[in-house]
């Protein structure tokens, strides 16, 4: 057990709408490409968005995976849309659920999914867990390597450091203060000085997932697969695989090893690795008090909090504090 604390529920974070709720024109339009009524539907536990997101399976034996947000989340609309869109763009080597279709019906926006043959991820993970994951993501990382013309055509974006220097900001007098586990006490210059550069570090010519966490993936029968992909970036992938390592580390394995024999890790140095795990500590534990409401499920606090936590013990077992 790390600082981090008990594990997070990652399979219990949503709020969703059922089914039943949906308007008639959206449900006719599923129904139609999964070739008659729902026998069942699951809706997904996981997430923190408050749009509709489902397993749906069919008599006939069809399945997809729905996921759909009309006006009253236009956040969430415009995210499934964009995800719809990255997502049909990814090279067929990327372990990712193949979109099957993508509408707008009236005022609504429907995107269905393969429904691949896995589940949630759930803390505790097993190492083999971990092993899949993390070889998934370097899977991901090198059929994404150079990027590739379809994504590049829809204008993916640089990532950059903007929410990630909290440190600095509390540092200069322009936020105030905010909890901090003890190890961390009493180290802001240090925590900002270590996260200056962070903007430097992410820069690379190469696009990545950029919310790389294992509620984000699906784990099958040996193998998983990596979903919402609703904001890729040009920026390093080892970003990536050190966000997905604070919820291992916070499990409780040894995310150093892991991330130092992860093959995006090549040629990273352990400062630029420091400075990425103080600026992911400060945004983290500060929070997202301001989020629209109507966006995210509070769940998304406690996700943070947990996930802050487990960067700040990370770092200060490498920077022996």
């Amino acid at each position: 057990m790390t600082d981090a604390g008990p594990p997070t529920a990652l399979d219990a974070t949503a709020i969703r709408p059922d089914y039943a709720t949906l308007p008639a024109p959206v449900r006719e339009h599923i129904e139609q490409a999964l070739g008659g009524r729902p026998a069942s539907v699951r809706l997904a536990g996981g997430g923190f968005t408050r749009g509709f997101a489902a397993r749906l399976h069919s008599d006939s034996g069809a399945e997809l995976f729905i996921k759909a947000a009309g006006p009253q989340t236009p956040q969430v609309q415009a995210m499934y849309r964009q995800e719809a869109r990255y997502n049909a763009a990814l090279p067929p080597a990327v372990p990712a659920p193949a979109v099957v279709f993508a509408d707008d019906v009236e005022d609504w926006t429907v995107t269905g999914f393969e429904a691949v043959q896995g589940d949630a991820v759930t803390l505790p993970m097993t190492p083999e867990t971990v092993r899949q994951l993390l070889d998934t993501w370097a899977e991901a990382a090198d059929a994404l390597d150079p990027p590739p013309n379809a994504l590049v055509e829809l204008g993916v974006g640089v990532k950059t450091g903007r929410s990630l220097r909290l440190f600095n900001a509390v540092a200069s007098g322009e936020r105030p203060s905010f909890a901090l586990p003890p190890r961390l006490q009493g180290r802001i210059d240090e925590l900002a000085a270590l996260e200056a550069p962070v903007d430097a570090v992410i820069a690379a010519d190469r696009i990545s997932h950029t919310d790389l966490r294992p509620d984000n993936m699906l784990i099958g029968d040996g193998r998983a697969w990596i979903c919402d992909w609703t904001s890729p970036r040009y920026m390093a992938p080892w970003v990536d695989t050190t966000l997905m390592l604070l919820t291992v580390h916070g499990d409780g394995h040894d995310a150093d090893s892991l991330f130092w024999n992860h093959p995006t890790a090549v040629g990273v140095t352990g400062d630029e690795l420091d400075t990425m795990l103080a600026a992911m500590t400060g945004g983290l534990l500060h929070g997202w008090s301001d989020r629209p409401e109507n966006l995210i499920s509070p769940a998304i606090d406690g996700m943070m909090r947990w996930s802050g936590l487990a960067a700040a013990d990370w770092l200060a077992n490498r920077r022996q504090w």
